[in-house]
C-alpha cells in the first residue's frame, strides 16, 4: 500500500513539472571566459625597437655626424674666446695658445671635440696665467676664467729686467701697467723653479718684515741682492748717500733696528760708507768704501766693527 502511494506521489510530480507553464523571463546564464591571444613580448619588443628606438637612433647619428663635422661649431678666432677676471692676458694671448688662426676664414677647431683638460693645459701655459677654467658655450663659444699672476718684484737676469711672481715665474712687463718694486738681482733661472721659489719666499719675508719700516724712515731700498741665500742684501738711498746692508736670512726687523740706532754713529766717519753688515749679534760690521788710486795711494781702508 505504501508503496503505491509513493509511485503515486511521483506520477503527480513529474506531471505537474511537465504541465508548468514556461516563464515569459530568461534567466541569465553563466559569462563564459574567452581568452585572446595577445602578442608576445618578442613581439612588443620588435614593433618598439622599430617605431621609437630606430627613429631616434637614426636622428641622433645624422644630429652628432651634423654638429661634429658643421663650421656651424667651430671656434675660428679670437672672437669666439670670451676671457673673463683677466688685467694682462688678451684675448689675443688665448688664442695664440690654442692655435687657431687670426681670421673667421678657414679651418677652426670643433667645439665638442676639444678636451678641456688639455685647452686648460694650453692655456696655463702662458705666462702670465696661474690657473684657468673653461666652459662650452654651443654653438660656437668658450669660456675661459683665469686668475692671473701676482708681480712681486722686478728680476734683472742676465742685464733684462722683468717681472716675477712668488713662484719664481719671470713675466714681461705690460705695456703703459707701472709697479712700484725693488728690482732683484742674483736669482738664476737655471737653478730650477724651485730654488728661485725659496729665493722669492726669502725676499716676501723680508718685505714683510721691514717693507713698510724702510719706508717709514725715510729711506728708499732700490734693490735685493738674493744670490746669497743665507744673506739677504738691501740696496738702500736715502738722498745721495747710498749704502749696501746685509740682513742675513732672519729676524730682519730686530736687525733693521740695529742700523736705524746706530746711524748717527756711522754717519760720524769722514770715509763714505760702502756697506753695513748686521749678520752678527751685537756688532755692527761697516765696510768703508774703497778709495780711488789716485786718493788713496798707499792707504787701505779696514772695515771698523761697532758694538750695539
Amino acid at each position: 500500500m505504501a508503496r503505491k502511494l509513493i509511485e503515486d506521489e511521483a506520477t503527480l510530480s513529474a506531471q505537474g513539472l511537465d504541465g508548468e507553464e514556461e516563464s515569459p523571463y530568461l534567466r541569465r546564464q553563466k559569462a563564459v571566459t574567452v581568452r585572446r591571444r595577445g602578442l608576445s613580448w618578442t613581439r612588443q619588443w620588435a614593433i618598439f625597437i622599430v617605431t621609437v628606438v630606430a627613429p631616434l637612433g637614426i636622428g641622433s647619428y645624422f644630429l652628432t655626424a651634423f654638429v661634429l663635422t658643421s663650421p656651424r661649431f667651430e671656434l675660428r678666432s679670437a672672437d669666439d674666446i670670451q676671457l673673463t677676471a683677466n688685467h694682462f692676458v688678451t684675448r689675443e694671448d688665448v688664442a695664440v695658445a690654442l692655435g687657431l688662426p687670426g681670421h673667421s676664414n678657414g679651418f677652426g677647431l670643433k667645439i665638442l671635440r676639444l678636451s678641456l683638460e688639455d685647452v686648460r693645459k694650453q692655456v696655463e701655459a702662458i705666462p702670465w696665467v696661474h690657473s684657468a677654467t673653461l666652459t662650452r658655450v654651443l654653438p660656437n663659444h668658450l669660456v675661459i676664467r683665469v686668475v692671473e699672476r701676482q708681480p712681486v718684484a722686478y728680476a734683472n737676469v742676465g742685464g733684462h729686467v722683468s717681472l716675477v711672481d712668488s713662484e719664481g715665474i719671470f713675466l714681461d712687463k705690460p705695456e703703459s701697467v707701472y709697479f712700484d718694486f725693488p728690482v732683484i738681482t742674483g736669482l738664476d733661472p737655471k737653478a730650477g723653479s724651485e730654488e728661485c721659489k725659496t729665493r722669492i719666499a726669502l725676499y716676501q719675508d723680508f718685505m714683510r718684515e721691514v717693507g713698510a719700516e724702510i719706508v717709514h724712515s725715510g729711506w728708499v731700498m732700490s734693490e735685493v741682492d738674493l744670490s746669497d741665500g743665507d744673506d739677504l742684501k738691501a740696496l738702500l738711498v736715502q738722498g745721495r748717500e747710498t749704502l749696501q746692508v746685509h740682513f742675513g736670512h732672519e729676524n730682519f726687523l730686530p736687525h733693521f733696528h740695529t742700523f736705524l740706532a746706530l746711524l748717527p754713529e756711522l754717519r760720524k766717519s769722514t770715509t763714505p760708507l760702502d756697506s753695513v753688515d748686521l749678520r752678527y749679534r751685537n756688532q755692527v760690521v761697516v765696510n768703508p768704501q774703497e778709495r780711488t788710486p789716485a786718493s788713496s795711494a798707499g792707504e787701505v781702508e779696514h772695515p771698523q766693527t761697532l758694538k750695539e
